[in-house]
């Protein structure tokens, strides 16, 4: 540590010979080491820890200084200012009730997201570190906002429901500041869900990313320090279709270095998803929810609902060709799905080849496990219905 501390002054001090003529570098000099100084901070004792953070803020905020200096413009009427701006949604509705399935997710979730928001003494007892953030991952269309949603309703807390094009500005500082508010809103609402949604936006990698990107991730980083502890319940949830994308620095431990794969619904899902999508559609008695939701293995909820409207096309087209009204049958839906395959296999293929590229296989292990199960499959209509238990397993339509 004291090699890696020395390397920080010597840094710092490069910085400090070439602010007056470059601050844009001395900008970026003071980044780094505020980042390697949080770095430290991972494993330094608790009160080294809490200077080691402290000196990564006054840097970051040097640093901030400086790139404005370097970049600034005449931004007076331009500025998008959301100091009023109120990200908290009120207490969520839907609650774990509402999500047909997925009962292992649940599970998963309650253990790393809701328990140690009511019990953190608990947690803390059995030596499990508290703080962080949980990135759910996992195929587009299968529901990780409302999971997240679902979350917060569960465990009765505040929900701040954030887009990352919420926080993001083209404008220098901006961003940092709206990430640094977000937190200070939910410091004041705790105990709170803070939910980023298209997390790659904000968490993508450093090295391929520009000045000011670097410097939202970093602020996000200083923000994170202490929450989930007994003095900050906030926990944080991240959702991505993308998770090779997000850095490094970000999935380590204390920060979304526990991750929860979201998969596509399964056949207890699908038959909720269909009753839901449904409920106020003219349907005939031959339609058999059961028989849908087998017939849609890895069928995402968009993928679903895609085929609900398509089904009902069939009947509404012919209604007003014959001027006579109809509703909507088991035929229509079997026409439908006869020429639809699953969304969600060409994001298989894609996964597997960017987990490989990235390098991250070994860290997104069960994501990468499921490709290989999932493109074991020569033809994935080969194998929809395989999931079918006893129509008893599920209530009829």
């Amino acid at each position: 540590m004291m090699e890696a501390f020395a390397r920080c002054k010597e840094l710092e001090q490069r910085a400090e010979a070439v602010t007056a003529n470059d601050p844009l570098s001395a900008s970026r000099i003071y980044l780094d080491v505020a980042e390697r100084y949080l770095e430290l901070s991972r494993t330094a004792s608790s009160v080294d820890e809490t200077e080691l953070v402290e000196k990564a803020k006054a840097l970051f905020e040097k640093s901030q200084a400086l790139e404005k200096k370097a970049e600034a413009k005449d931004q007076s009427s331009a500025i998008r200012v959301i100091d009023d701006h109120q990200f908290m949604t009120v207490k969520p509705n839907p609650t774990f009730k509402d999500i047909g399935g997925l009962d292992d997710l649940k599970e998963e979730i309650r253990l790393k997201i809701i328990e140690p928001l009511r019990h953190p003494d608990i947690f803390e007892y059995y030596g499990k570190r508290a703080g962080g953030g949980i990135l759910m991952y996992g195929p587009p269309g299968c529901g990780k906002s409302l999971i997240a949603e679902a979350t917060a309703g569960e465990a009765e807390v505040a929900f701040f429901n954030v887009k990352t094009s919420d926080l993001k500005s083209k404008f220098v500082g901006e961003t940092e500041k709206n990430i640094a508010r977000l937190f200070e809103q939910a410091r004041q609402s705790q105990p709170a869900i803070i939910f980023f949604d298209e997390f790659e936006s904000l968490a993508s990698e450093r090295t391929n990313s520009q000045g000011h990107e670097r410097s939202a991730l970093s602020q996000l980083l200083i923000e994170m320090n202490g929450v989930g502890t007994k003095d900050q319940k906030i926990l944080l949830l991240a959702a991505t279709n993308e998770p090779w994308l997000i850095d490094v620095a970000m999935r380590r431990e204390g920060r979304f270095g526990a991750t929860i794969f979201v998969p596509a619904p399964d056949l207890k899902a699908r038959f909720e998803i269909f009753k839901h999508h449904l409920h106020n559609k003219p349907i005939a008695d031959d339609v058999n929810l059961y028989k849908l939701a087998g017939l849609t293995k890895n069928f995402s909820g968009a993928d679903i609902s895609a085929a609900v409207e398509a089904a009902t096309d069939i009947a509404l087209k012919e209604c007003l060709k014959t001027k006579k009204a109809r509703k909507i049958t088991q035929a229509d839906f079997n026409a439908v799905l006869k020429k639809r395959e699953p969304s969600i296999s060409i994001w298989y293929k894609q996964a597997r080849l960017k987990l490989e590229k990235s390098g991250s296989c070994e860290f997104f292990k069960e994501l990468a496990a499921e490709c290989d199960r999932f493109l074991a499959k020569n033809s994935i209509s080969a194998y929809r219905g395989e999931d079918l238990p006893g129509a008893d397993s599920i209530p009829a339509s």
